[in-house]
């Protein structure tokens, strides 16, 4: 199929009447005007998007707090306001968010309706501002590929057409990504990823690599700061240890699939879509909430907290209420179960959170748990390289995203763990690379809609 891309005539005179090229490159040119317009104004909706998300669900706590009500009880305040009124208004803003980003680009050319975008963005702020479980890649990145969407479509009579309106699409995810994470090669490439299992095109890749690139760029002058800050020992990991790290990598790869028939087991339980929604989001919150503050109020909402004790092994946060006496991996493994239990329940039930960073903290304690089975001290390299290889496995087996979890991973944790991100990644994914989550929500969004 032959490629074209057109911008507005008199910007075409300006740039081309006195340069003398050819046609193949004249066309390099003008693609190159468009991604970089495209990518740049993204990546700006992309700070903005986000870290205004940020802001009201910051609000939201310290609101919840003036009342000192136990804080399994916040999320249902969530439930209430998605299942009785945002849902009611709009049923297609529930669930996660990627999937009908995977869905738009795969069927539609990245068309997202801005209706659904808007109530997907207060959806998302009454989930986890309410300390539903959940993480906020998926709400906010869905928000911000759909505004770009939106706009660049409405540029049309500028020369844009439905193919920079897919590009739009695919930036916006970019910047999201890149804004939550700082990861300004790794957050471009997951949203060209996480489309297709076996390719990837550089007429995606690129555009969104710029617009993941500009999304960082604009943070940090702005003075935001990236959501996941981690300090680790700038090390190489023992390499006597790399057996282990083997075996760290094919269990990341199995929980992933695990995670995946967690989720579809749940969907499949709840229906999802069909029936009374305020009931099963209700219904939904109540057991996911009730399970983590029971185990460990640290589990509830987006769990930030939990990262920073995983990565300095603070076992006050670490074991919440779950007896010393209880040796210390066991406690580490009830805490993933926990963690992956509640997160599916309260996307399966329909509210809107995401999978990317509760699959993160999952990956980082199956890491975790394994250097405490070896004793490995925890202020070394290889602690961090084993929590680093779970990060990378598991976000690349439950996503179907190797690349863009070993480069984020890197991007994250430095270059002294290229070695765990890159072998737990590619182990991770050739594991589950047929059953992903995502594979299965689009699955599930293309059966009810």
């Amino acid at each position: 199929m032959k490629i074209t891309a057109k911008i507005p005539g008199k910007i075409q005179k300006i740039i081309f009447s006195k340069i003398k090229i050819n046609k193949d490159t004249k066309i390099s040119y003008q693609y190159l005007i468009k991604w970089v317009f495209i990518s740049s104004l993204s990546g700006f909706l992309g700070v903005i998007i986000v870290h205004s998300f940020a802001f009201f669900i910051k609000k939201s706590y310290e609101f919840l707090q003036i009342f000192e009500l136990p804080l399994f009880l916040f999320p249902l305040i969530g439930a209430v306001i998605n299942g009785a009124l945002i849902y009611r208004i709009e049923p297609l803003a529930q669930g996660e968010g990627i999937p009908s980003y995977i869905k738009s680009l795969r069927n539609n050319m990245g068309v997202l309706s801005i209706k659904i975008t808007i109530f997907k963005y207060l959806a998302g702020i009454a989930t986890i501002s309410t300390y539903g479980n959940g993480g906020i890649v998926g709400p906010v990145g869905r928000v911000t590929a759909g505004v770009s969407s939106y706009i660049v479509d409405k540029l049309k009579k500028l020369g844009f057409t439905i193919e920079d309106v897919r590009t739009a699409t695919i930036c916006g995810m970019a910047a999201a990504v890149g804004t939550i994470f700082h990861t300004p090669i790794g957050g471009g490439i997951f949203a060209v990823e996480i489309i297709q299992k076996d390719k990837m095109g550089y007429k995606d890749l690129f555009p969104a690599i710029l617009s993941s690139s500009s999304a960082v760029y604009f943070a940090k002058a702005l003075g935001f700061k990236s959501f996941y800050q981690f300090f680790v020992v700038d090390e190489f990991m023992n390499l006597k240890m790399i057996g282990w790290l083997l075996v760290l990598a094919i269990i990341a790869g199995l929980a992933g699939g695990f995670y995946t028939w967690i989720y579809s087991t749940i969907s499949k339980l709840i229906k999802r879509g069909s029936g009374y929604i305020f009931i099963k989001v209700l219904t939904g919150t109540i057991i996911a909430s009730l399970l983590s503050w029971l185990i460990n109020p640290n589990l509830l909402g987006t769990s930030s907290s939990f990262m920073d004790a995983i990565l300095i092994k603070d076992m006050y946060i670490l074991r919440g209420n779950i007896s010393s006496s209880i040796p210390i991996f066991i406690t580490l493994i009830i805490m993933l179960l926990v963690k992956s239990l509640a997160n599916c329940i309260t996307v399966g039930s329909g509210m809107s959170a995401g999978f990317t960073g509760p699959a993160a903290i999952v990956g980082m304690l199956i890491g975790i748990t394994f250097a405490e089975i070896l004793n490995i001290d925890n202020s070394t390299a290889t602690h961090f390289a084993f929590i680093a290889a779970g990060f990378s496995g598991m976000l690349a087996s439950s996503m179907n995203i190797p690349i863009a979890a070993a480069v984020m991973t890197i991007e994250i944790f430095g270059l002294y763990y290229s070695l765990p991100a890159g072998l737990s990644a590619v182990i991770g994914f050739q594991i589950t690379r047929n059953k992903t989550i995502y594979e299965y929500e689009v699955k599930e969004i293309s059966s009810t809609s």
